[in-house]
């Protein structure tokens, strides 16, 4: 099997259908899980959200350790942890879902509220294992094997190729998953949610066979010993170590853009344009898959600038497209609340996402290269916690509005993150241009 692979398929391709075969379920899955939620429980919303929020916070407290775990660990052995690890939390999520349906839905008069809570606490727990297992399969691959294997002048176009694979199966997997979650029984209840689970758990299979294939025949079994500091000697115990490390600018740069709910499948915007605005779901609907069209357009933009201008000055050159196009959006936002100036922010929205995800290419592959092999489990993981402690602060602050016309409040924050952010990465350009050896990155043509 591993001679057939390796002579059908080279490492790029593998690496790339086990990119696609990893996103397509993990978006698939995700995109139901809170349908599923509110046939167990419905009406209630707040349930879906708590139970996220649950998830949010369990992979915030365990990503330090598993980025340390991987740094320390055969490649194999972290690759075969976090597929297994995806496979059981999908299977006992399904397994919890059907007996809480069966809980809440048996008509035998209210259900046990002790089985209940403890079934839903079983399955957040399966639901942070779920994201655990994807974050250590996204590290180890984008950020260990891919800069190892592939050439540094292949490297720009192989990492657009992952991003189309992600915009591509955000738009796709959803509208297969959400086909599939409309199919009914009426001897099975979420009949849907479980062809999708069976779905996801066989592509599992394929995923395991090609990146134990590409790590065995790579000869790349064990990894060159790093000397990483804990994330919290890094961020927490000494604050001016922290700032000064080449890095960290370059990864809070990045993170101050997760603190923005200027994104097409931002569940508050949609909320706010719901609420107060009126568009119709199917508008909504539309606008959310038109985010994703016009990232993909950024995997044309980025590799054409990187051949003719250099990574940092293309990643310098997104960053400032998108806090541009955001500026006109906020300014049409605050203009007042006719479909014109709706239409207008939305559309400087849509424009801004070729700039996010340009310069989320080139935050990448930034750190691909300049991460040394010993610590790319840490430094990729402390990414991870920065993003996520991000979503945190916004939803945070989301939910302590008092109606849905202080959204606005948002927004502009939002902008005042992504101008930071230019700023942020201007700096550490700035600074650390000679001590990061940029000559080693690949410059203009």
């Amino acid at each position: 099997m591993s001679m057939k692979l390796q002579k059908t398929f080279g490492i790029e391709t593998q690496l790339l259908l086990g990119r696609f075969l990893t996103r397509s379920g993990d978006q698939a899955w995700d995109f139901v899980v809170p349908f599923a939620l509110l046939h167990v429980f419905p009406g209630k919303l707040q349930i879906a959200a708590f139970y996220y929020l649950i998830i949010k916070l369990g992979t915030f407290f365990l990503t330090p350790s598993a980025g340390q775990w991987i740094d320390s660990t055969q490649r194999r052995r972290v690759v075969r942890f976090g597929i297994c690890v995806q496979f059981f939390a999908v299977f006992g999520g399904m397994i919890c879902f059907y007996t809480l349906d069966r809980f809440v839905h048996a008509g035998n008069g209210s259900p046990s509220v002790g089985a209940v809570i403890s079934l839903f606490s079983l399955l957040a727990v399966f639901g942070v294992m779920a994201s655990l297992g994807s974050l250590i399969t996204d590290i180890s691959v984008g950020n260990d094997l891919v800069p190892t294997l592939v050439s540094s002048h292949r490297l720009t176009q192989f990492n657009s190729w992952l991003r189309r694979i992600d915009l591509g199966t955000e738009v796709g997997a959803p509208i297969a998953a959400g086909a599939l979650f409309a199919f009914s029984s009426s001897h099975i209840h979420l009949a849907g949610l479980l062809l999708i689970a069976v779905w996801n758990l066989i592509s599992f299979v394929p995923e395991y066979v090609l990146l134990q294939n590409v790590i065995k025949k790579s000869g790349l079994q064990i990894k060159k010993n790093g000397t990483a500091k804990k994330w919290k000697e890094l961020l927490g115990l000494n604050v001016q170590e922290s700032v000064s490390n080449p890095l960290f600018w370059l990864i809070f740069s990045y993170a101050l853009l997760w603190l923005s709910v200027l994104s097409p499948h931002g569940v508050l915007l949609a909320g706010y344009l719901k609420d107060r605005v009126s568009l119709p779901e199917a508008e909504i609907g539309v606008f959310r898959g038109l985010g994703a069209v016009f990232g993909l357009i950024s995997t044309v933009t980025f590799p054409y600038l990187v051949a003719r201008r250099g990574l940092i000055a293309s990643s310098k050159l997104h960053l400032g497209f998108q806090g541009m196009t955001l500026t006109v959006g906020i300014c049409a936002f605050a203009w007042g609340s006719s479909l014109l100036s709706v239409y207008v922010f939305l559309g400087c929205i849509l424009l801004s996402r070729v700039g996010l995800y340009g310069f989320s290419n080139g935050e990448f592959e930034l750190r691909q290269r300049l991460i040394p092999e010993g610590q790319r489990g840490e430094l990729n993981s402390l990414s991870s916690l920065t993003t996520t402690f991000a979503t945190l602060i916004l939803f945070g602050m989301g939910s302590l509005l008092p109606n849905t016309a202080d959204f606005k409040y948002l927004v502009y924050i939002s902008l005042g993150a992504v101008l930071l952010a230019n700023i942020v990465f201007l700096r550490w350009v700035r600074q650390y241009n000679h001590a990061l050896s940029v000559s080693a990155l690949p410059e203009k043509s």
